[in-house]
């Protein structure tokens, strides 16, 4: 049973408030032809479309597809309006004045008298400033002729003249709207032309306020109360909304968090982003065990702008339910891994429904990010510090798996590295299980990168296609082990083939390497970097045990008479070799 079903069964909504919440759950779930169908038939649509949070139906005319949704838009209220301008015409602080030409007209083609009568009654001096933008204005003097002008000019009364500016076109960011010239002088003469049909005397009080307003600071104003209006539901100014990723400790995590909802919460609060709530995690079953309506509703609220801060934090925009999946998918991974990690840590054990009703959404997403962080913060101080990155190497030297691991922690945002077993290279970490694979992989690479730096070889003569610290590792090993410790450099095929015929040993059906193989390689690492075998094995005893199972993995089912230079990679191999 998904949250907005337990709202419902919970009696939080009124009969009449649940039947329409019903209905907007049924077009919401519909494919966009049917949705659009079912609010143009149903009685009263526009009712219908005022009742839905700003959100949902701003991912409802996404998905319809904005020119088809033109019927949903005219009967969609003013603050509706308002929140589609609100999101779709900045870009940061700048204004995007194409994105903003081309709403204006989707509106006037919507509804046009009740979009400028909008846009002077509740917007004057930010409509003014677009106007200024795009416009001349002349008053005509009683003894001028309208030809002294020149070309261009037009008029509506023969009395304010106006002229369309023939501004420079501006390279557009890919994915942004490009409005021809053409295209927005017909918008803007729409805009005038109703204007001036609908109410003269106010068109020409438009124009004088525009021959002179200070467009700077209109659009200064205009997105300080932008910030204000979008802030409510979450999308913080980014450097604000940067916070959502402060790693957050399960110490410092405040309780006793008082939750209630939105006064009209049937019309404020969204419903796409919990219904994008997939079940099977640590934050679905957590929800599970809530029965209040009343708090259901409140974390409701406050799963969407936590959804939302993360969404102005990474500054990647969404428009569709298909776009808002990623964003749910991660807040409830990193919830559910804070869930994991407060009952792992906590003092007091609590059931999960207990931490989500005594503690804040965000913090507790704040707990599971500083999982990942705490690996990141590991990865930028070993890359600073390593001795791989010291001799100028590239990270591809840690190998395909290694280096995937590593390249998803040193990310701005760490990524587990999951090499497509879910069907992608990278995605959010979900479980502590990720974090401490990830961390005994990462603990290896720490391991073999350190005992390198005590060897302190020299790279250059073992550069070729199967470098990496694993190999280079091996192959400063394989000398000693053959009794060949003035042997320097890569390995001959035969050097390889006889290392391959006596390293084994039988356990069962599987082969692994001998336990004399691992006390003499502990020994010679001990020799060689003035370690002791205790500190060895207190370091590395965990990787280079998997280091041994990948050597057994790869050879330990092979004939070594038969060893192929072409597919010895854990071991390199001089060019003779290499060629035969």
């Amino acid at each position: 049973m998904n949250l907005e079903e337990k709202m419902e069964l919970n009696g939080s909504l009124s009969p009449a408030d649940a039947a329409r919440y019903q209905r907007r759950l049924k077009i919401m779930g519909m494919e966009s032809e049917q949705a659009l169908d079912a609010i143009i038939s149903d009685p009263t649509p526009a009712a219908l479309v005022q009742s839905f949070p700003h959100q949902d139906l701003y991912f409802l005319v996404n998905d319809i597809g904005v020119e088809d949704a033109l019927p949903v838009l005219a009967v969609a209220s003013s603050e509706q309006w308002e929140y589609f301008i609100d999101v779709e015409v900045w870009q940061r602080d700048l204004l995007d004045a194409d994105g903003l030409t081309r709403w204006f007209d989707l509106l006037l083609k919507a509804d046009p008298r009740r979009c400028v009568n909008w846009m002077l009654i509740e917007h004057t001096a930010f409509f003014e400033a677009y106007l200024a933008r795009y416009i001349d204005v002349r008053v005509r003097e009683k003894n001028e002729d309208p030809s002294d002008f020149g070309p261009g000019w037009f008029t509506f009364d023969d009395w304010f003249y106006i002229r369309h500016r023939d501004l420079p076109e501006e390279p557009v960011e890919e994915g942004a709207p490009y409005i021809h010239p053409d295209d927005r002088n017909d918008v803007v003469f729409s805009i005038l032309q109703t204007l001036s049909t609908g109410d003269h005397p106010r068109f020409q009080s438009v124009m004088l306020e525009a021959m002179s307003v200070l467009s700077a600071e209109v659009e200064e104003e205009s997105y300080r109360l932008r910030n204000v209006r979008l802030s409510e539901k979450g999308f913080l100014p980014f450097e604000e909304a940067l916070g959502v990723y402060a790693p957050l400790a399960v110490e410092a995590l405040r309780k006793g968090v008082r939750k209630a909802p939105p006064l009209d919460a049937d019309t404020v609060v969204p419903h796409a982003h919990t219904g994008a709530v997939r079940e099977g995690t640590l934050f679905s079953d957590a929800l599970g065990h809530l029965d209040d309506g009343v708090l259901l509703s409140a974390l409701q609220m406050e799963f969407a702008v936590l959804c939302n801060r993360v969404i102005s934090a990474d500054q990647k925009w969404v428009r569709e339910r298909s776009e808002l999946t990623f964003v749910v998918k991660k807040v409830c991974g990193y919830i559910s891994l804070g869930l994991e990690a407060l009952n792992r840590e906590a003092e007091v054990e609590k059931s999960l429904g207990a931490w989500l009703t005594d503690a804040g959404l965000e913090e507790i997403f704040r707990v599971g990010y500083g999982q990942a962080a705490r690996l990141k913060f590991k990865a930028d101080r070993w890359r600073k510090e390593s001795w791989l990155m010291g001799q100028g190497l590239s990270l591809s030297l840690l190998g395909e798996a290694w280096m995937g691991v590593a390249g998803g922690l040193l990310l701005n945002r760490p990524l587990y590295f999951d090499n497509y077993i879910s069907g992608s290279l990278y995605r959010e970490f979900e479980t502590l299980a990720d974090i401490e694979a990830t961390e005994a992989i990462f603990s290896d690479i720490v391991g073999i990168d350190a005992v390198l730096s005590l060897l302190d070889p020299d790279p250059k003569p073992f550069k070729g296609p199967n470098l990496t610290l694993k190999s280079l590792l091996l192959t400063l090993w394989a000398p000693a082990w053959l009794g060949e410790s003035d042997h320097t450099g890569p390995l001959t095929l035969v050097q390889v083939t006889r290392l391959l015929s006596g390293i084994w040993t039988r356990e069962g059906e599987r082969t692994q390497i001998s336990d004399e193989v691992k006390t003499h390689f502990l020994s010679w690492l001990a020799q060689e970097t003035g370690l002791s075998r205790s500190e060895i094995s207190e370091r590395l005893a965990e990787g280079l045990e998997r280091l041994f199972a990948e050597v057994a993995d790869e050879y330990g089912h092979i004939d070594p008479c038969q060893a192929d230079a072409r597919f010895i990679h854990l071991f390199i191999l001089d060019e003779a070799s290499q060629n035969e």
